[in-house]
């Protein structure tokens, strides 16, 4: 038996760091089933993990958002205190779906011990909800250096500038005013992670622009570590993009969008950009122009994120020992 678990029905590195740091065994299910069925299988299989761990302290993720609600209602059965990482609370949904799910996303909050978001932005949007929330924001990953028959896999033999765009084809992601750019970037090979098929029929045929699909975890951190910039971009403020903490580790440059919340946590050292083409073009020519001295700027600026990090599970730890 464990005396803290970590449940997440995701696989994300967000997961691997905390849980460790919180010292909380980790379970990552993250069933392949048709949705509904997955979701009964889902929460199958969380009932089982507290059934057979009895935690004092259980940890979910959300989203997604019936998962803390659903653990929510074996606290009393199991006597664990309950605390829920929200990844995000803004959901994009409308009509009788975003009720629906805004009762169960409601109830999870409010019956969870402990809340822990990212950054204030989200803090501020959920005190309503549940008092105590924490701000813990991601640890930098640790990064799998590449294999030595691998290394050069992503090398460009024309000499351009490689960029990895990291992106999910989400609706917050810029990715049409990128592809926009195609014609104007001779000097770069932008490599796309992801799912294109979210948005697109059919793949686009770009000269410069390179739709990589969806990339495991081993090859992915060899493309990071090979790349000469990462850019993370996103209309949704609050969001802290997990590319963007990829790239600190890797000591990568990279391109930000010009949001409050990245620009107060990650600091100087990234190239910040409005998501328009044109200033995503003057971004990719700044980096370019700056590649040296901004990747000395994310070496300099990793120790402040670590001390973020520390700060943020010393708080989370005192607020949970100050409910009983």
């Amino acid at each position: 038996m464990a005396d803290r678990v970590w449940i997440s029905w995701n696989e994300q590195r967000r997961n691997v760091g905390l849980a460790a740091a919180v010292h909380a065994k980790l379970y990552m299910t993250d069933l392949e089933s048709p949705r509904w069925l997955r979701l009964c299988k889902e929460f199958y299989e969380a009932w089982r993990i507290v059934q057979r761990e009895r935690p004092s302290i259980c940890f979910t993720m959300n989203p997604s958002i019936f998962s803390s609600w659903w653990l929510s209602l074996f606290t009393g059965l199991y006597g664990y205190r309950l605390v829920t990482d929200l990844h995000t609370p803004n959901l994009k949904l409308t009509g009788i779906k975003k009720k629906i799910f805004q009762i169960f996303f409601n109830s999870g909050i409010r019956r969870s011990n402990v809340v822990i978001v990212t950054n204030n932005i989200y803090r501020q949007e959920v005190l309503s909800l549940n008092r105590n929330v924490v701000i813990v924001p991601d640890p930098l990953p640790v990064l799998k250096k590449p294999l030595r028959n691998t290394a050069n896999n992503y090398q460009d033999p024309d000499n351009k500038t490689q960029i990895l765009f990291v992106s999910s084809f989400a609706e917050d992601e810029p990715i049409n005013e990128v592809l926009a750019l195609d014609p104007e970037l001779d000097g770069f090979n932008i490599l796309v992670t992801g799912n294109w098929k979210k948005m697109f029929a059919s793949m686009p045929a770009t000269r410069n622009i390179r739709f990589l699909g969806f990339v495991d975890s081993d090859e992915y951190d060899q493309l990071l570590l090979s790349v000469d910039g990462v850019m993370v971009l996103t209309s949704e403020e609050g969001c802290l993009c997990c590319g963007g903490y990829e790239a600190f580790s890797a000591g990568k440059p990279m391109i930000l969008s010009q949001t409050r919340a990245l620009q107060e946590f990650f600091g100087e050292a990234p190239v910040y950009t409005q998501n328009s083409s044109e200033a995503i073009l003057a971004a990719l020519k700044r980096l370019k122009a700056e590649r040296d001295k901004r990747a000395e700027m994310v070496i300099e600026q990793r120790n402040m994120l670590n001390r973020k990090f520390d700060k943020g599970i010393e708080d989370f730890e005192k607020t949970l020992e100050g409910i009983t």
